[in-house]
């Protein structure tokens, strides 16, 4: 047996290659992300909405669960958007900036 292979017990004299890693964890720090306040089409319930991802829709799910987690507070991901339950705009500003991302507040 060749020093620079493991012992491997199979009959074919190279490993098997690893898995290759699927695409997924959170999206590229660094990123612009839209944050914004909205009421319209919500039976007057107020929403915070985040936009502007460059990632997998399974980023974004996993990006708006840590973000649910971290702040405690519900919310969905739909349509390449995140929203969270209620008007929680400078929290989820905060969040961002403390996780690498360049969060910018739209609208009024």
């Amino acid at each position: 047996m060749a020093a620079d292979h493991p012992l491997v017990w199979s009959s074919h004299p190279q490993p098997p290659k690893p898995p290759a890693p699927e695409a997924g964890g959170l999206p590229p720090k660094g990123q612009r992300i839209n944050v914004r306040r909205e009421l319209m089409g919500r039976a007057g319930k107020t929403v915070t909405a985040l936009w502007g991802f460059q990632s997998s829709d399974k980023q974004l799910e996993e990006l708006a669960k840590a973000l649910k987690k971290g702040l405690g507070i519900g919310g969905s991901a739909k349509d390449g958007r995140v929203e969270l339950q209620g008007d929680k705009v400078p929290a989820v500003l905060a969040w961002l900036e403390k996780q690498g991302y360049k969060p910018v507040k739209a609208g009024g």
